[in-house]
């Protein structure tokens, strides 16, 4: 008698989570195999039991990281939110020095004998790639089709993204899911006559408490905020572990708020305005930035 070899085969919508322990090389590195290994164990144990909690399906496990998918798009923000409040909170011999990274992207994908394939999965492995420690980034489509109030307010610009074979980037949103401090109001900077809209600009001084850092039209992301993976690190209560980017884009550099409470900005010419939440505006050459205390 011969075997049947049927596939089961079935396209759906869906989320597709990649998440992944941060920094495990230098993990067995610093630790040692064996320990370095028993914590990620223990780290994509809690990754798996969280996703499905929240109706995620686990296809696989890759080395330091999990591949989950969920028909839901509120669930999958909801499980990586989870994820990062439960790694935060654990405060146990096990976990310590244990940070994770989400990236996620709804599409079309093909489930086929218990894996996943497609556009989809590629992009959402893309979207991992690009996240830090303790961060949960997602596409657009995600950030725009959430329909829970706090998890829409809680999506801000990041970056775009290349994908081979589209001709147009794609905008990655991050999840800003921790709670930090009331929310402040502030005036939006609509009013400002912005003279470097139209400048071609090649290099940016930013001067923070009296040293300049120069960024270049080479940097890709210039991140300020609280979190030492930034590249300027300011500290202070109101501040956001990420607050503020600060990006070049066909000649010109843009500062984009990612934070709770907003970014000021001073200029050469002594104008100043507020960044407020998933607002961008661009910049003269020379600015002072600081965050309201």
């Amino acid at each position: 008698m011969k075997k049947s070899n049927s596939v089961s085969r079935e396209t759906i919508n869906c989320v597709v989570m990649f998440a992944d322990v941060a920094g495990s090389t230098a993990m067995y590195e610093n630790m040692g195999d064996d320990l370095a290994r028993e914590r990620i164990s223990k780290a994509l144990n809690a990754l798996i039991s969280i996703s499905r909690r929240h109706s995620g399906k686990l296809v696989k496990t890759i080395g330091d990281e999990i591949l989950v998918y969920f028909t839901d798009i509120d669930m999958a923000v909801f499980a990586a939110q989870a994820i990062q409040e439960t790694m935060e909170d654990d405060r146990s011999p096990e976990t310590i020095g244990v940070s994770i990274r989400i990236g996620m992207q709804f599409g079309s994908a093909i489930l086929e004998n218990d894996d996943i394939f497609g556009d989809t999965v590629n992009v959402a492995a893309r979207v991992a790639s690009m996240a830090k420690a303790r961060q949960i980034l997602c596409t657009q489509e995600i950030a725009f089709l959430v329909k829970n109030a706090d998890l829409s307010n809680s999506m801000r610009p990041y970056d775009r993204l290349r994908v081979k074979g589209r001709n147009e980037q794609l905008d990655v949103y991050l999840f800003a899911w921790e709670q930090e401090g009331d929310i402040t109001n502030m005036a939006t900077a609509s009013s400002f006559t912005n003279p470097a809209r139209h400048q071609q600009v090649k290099s940016l001084t930013l001067n923070y408490e009296g040293e300049p850092h120069e960024i270049s039209n080479e940097t890709t992301s210039y991140v300020l905020g609280r979190d030492r993976d930034c590249e300027l690190l300011i500290k202070g209560d109101l501040i956001s572990r990420y607050h503020s980017k600060i990006e070049h884009r066909r000649g010109k550099f843009i500062i984009t708020d990612q934070s709770t409470n907003g970014t000021f900005v001073r200029t050469s010419e002594g104008q100043t305005f507020t960044c407020v939440a998933k607002s961008s505006h661009y910049l003269a050459r020379d600015i002072s930035a600081w965050v309201k205390k």
